[in-house]
């Protein structure tokens, strides 16, 4: 990613680069002791594109179906063959970074409806075709310019971890944690205090952008739980689990304020206090995967700081849609052009940040928010293709301003009450659990490999219920599995004999008391035996 930077400022003091150096400035200057700035309504005027401005809708009218015609509509003017283009007036491929945010929007997208599973699987495989160069012991090493930043492998990797949930496919994962594991073993180090450097030539700058690795580390912990990975360095070994930790503890140290807003980036040329909603987003995805985790109630304690201050101050109108980013100290609030501007997606961000710390950590009171700007994105839509700025009817948009409108849509419905019938595969996957293709499955997708100790198959924000009935195949005679509700274990259910483990399905209800919003949790214990999962109905 791409930003501007500012003159290096401190509470009421002028600082030279020199006292940058040697890791002072995390001891000296952290967000914690800086004095709270006040952005300004100072926005820009308005993207060429735009018509009018906006109106105030009631929230989350639109529906799945709307979603699906919305999504077509995006790839028909957007998709080519695995890239996206820039904007409607610009047919050039986006930088692979914001592809990335493309992509995974496409694959949430998948996920919540089944559809368009063959594009991820093209998307990925293009991105890997065109980016890959035998590097670094990798034949398919995604790092093949070295003038590319940090965060901008970050975002392929979370896209990777997507698409690996997605489709099952283990090369995607095998990707994402080599690549991972790459940039923690060398460009994670305690200069500043920790993180991950911007950049592999010119270690001067670590930002929260760049920390996104902490995102897929802490996803990739729940499929190698006690895999560790070396730092040289630190000459130290950790589990994704801590590098996660470590790297959400030095974030909040380093950047998080006093009243949740959250600065950008220290280095050696200058710091830069600015405030987007791209960084809030990463801090808030990255503390609901560890509270989801760990429990530790810390971690939502954070995120609702940090979204109540974007709540308050990034937004417009009654609703509070999301339109600003703010110039810290120079221009205050302002919006992003919705065609040139890369900084158009930054919301978007944000928004999957909140839908995770909404599903992951249980944080229902942000689901109205989240809603009112998904509605305003699709009520300002053209040619249904949700607006890129939200608030306003646009004629052209960036392909990621108009994903992050997508997105919206995808979190809001996504972030319901799980009831009725669930698919199998929408369900978050543990150890070597996995989606496969199954053609007598619903939806053409279950989830097997449910087979070792800790492999699991997770769903939250499960509604009320007084039964649960899971469809399976085993070609296990005696098969079962340990169910938990809300990480408590519930008791042991046991699976029919099907004679295969992908053609023949079989129902088990079981009777147990769901409360409202439970996580409800399918794991592989000691002396449990494997079971294939289609589909389970709360009922």
């Amino acid at each position: 990613m791409r930003y501007r930077t500012h003159a290096l400022r401190a509470t009421g003091i002028v600082l030279t680069s020199a006292m940058l150096t040697g890791g002072l400035l995390a001891s000296a200057m952290t967000a914690s002791a800086r004095t709270a700035h006040a952005g300004t309504a100072n926005a820009t005027a308005p993207d060429a594109a735009t018509a009018h401005a906006t109106t105030e809708h009631a929230a989350a009218t639109f529906t799945r179906a709307d979603l699906v015609r919305t999504t077509d509509s995006f790839l028909s003017h957007y998709y080519d063959g695995g890239d996206f283009k820039t904007s409607l007036s610009n047919p050039a491929a986006i930088h692979f970074w914001e592809s990335s945010f493309d992509r995974q929007t496409l694959t949430d997208a998948s996920r919540l409806t089944g559809r368009w599973k063959d594009k991820i699987s093209e998307a990925y495989y293009r991105y890997e075709n065109t980016h890959s160069t035998d590097r670094f012991g990798n034949p398919k090493c995604w790092i093949g310019n070295d003038t590319d930043w940090n965060d901008d492998y970050s975002w392929a990797i979370q896209f990777a971890l997507d698409a690996y949930e997605a489709t099952g496919d283990r090369h995607m994962r095998d990707q994402a944690k080599w690549h991972v594991d790459f940039f923690y073993r060398d460009y994670y180090d305690d200069a500043h205090g920790g993180g991950f450097w911007r950049e592999r030539g010119t270690k001067d700058q670590k930002d929260v952008p760049s920390n996104g690795f902490a995102i897929a580390a802490a996803e990739l912990a729940r499929y190698y739980p006690d895999a560790t990975v070396h730092n040289n360095p630190l000459n130290t070994d950790r589990t994704y689990l801590q590098i996660a930790q470590d790297t959400y503890a030095w974030l909040k140290k380093s950047f998080l304020r006093p009243d949740g807003g959250f600065e950008n980036s220290f280095s050696g040329r200058e710091w830069d206090d600015n405030l987007y909603t791209y960084n809030a987003g990463v801090f808030l995805e990255l503390g609901a995967n560890l509270y989801d985790l760990t429990k530790d109630d810390t971690y939502l304690a954070d995120g609702r700081k940090v979204a109540d201050f974007a709540r308050s101050h990034f937004t417009t109108g009654s609703k509070q849609i999301i339109v600003h980013e703010d110039d810290v100290g120079g221009r205050g609030l302002y919006r992003p052009g919705a065609v040139n501007d890369y900084e158009v997606v930054f919301k978007g961000i944000f928004l999957r940040g909140l839908y995770k710390f909404i599903t992951l950590g249980g944080q229902d009171a942000y689901l109205g928010w989240l809603g009112d700007n998904a509605q305003s994105a699709y009520d300002h839509r053209t040619d249904d293709l949700p607006s890129a700025q939200f608030d306003r009817t646009l004629t052209d948009g960036r392909s990621t301003g108009v994903a992050s409108g997508l997105a919206a849509m995808t979190y809001t419905l996504a972030a319901q009450r799980l009831s009725g019938r669930i698919e199998a595969e929408t369900g978050q996957k543990y150890g070597t659990a996995r989606n496969e293709s199954a053609a007598a499955a619903s939806d053409g997708q279950l989830v097997g490999s449910i087979d070792k100790a800790g492999a699991g198959l997770e769903f939250h924000n499960v509604a009320a219920a007084t039964s649960l009935t899971f469809r399976t195949a085993s070609a296990n005679k005696g098969a079962k599995l340990s169910l938990y509700i809300d990480g408590r274990f519930a008791r042991k259910v046991h699976f029919p004999y099907t004679g295969n483990w992908n053609s023949t399905f079989a129902d088990t209800t079981v009777r147990v008391s769901v409360p409202d919003g439970a996580t409800v949790r399918l794991q592989y214990d000691t002396g449990d035996s494997a079971a294939n999962f289609d589909h389970m109905t709360v009922s």
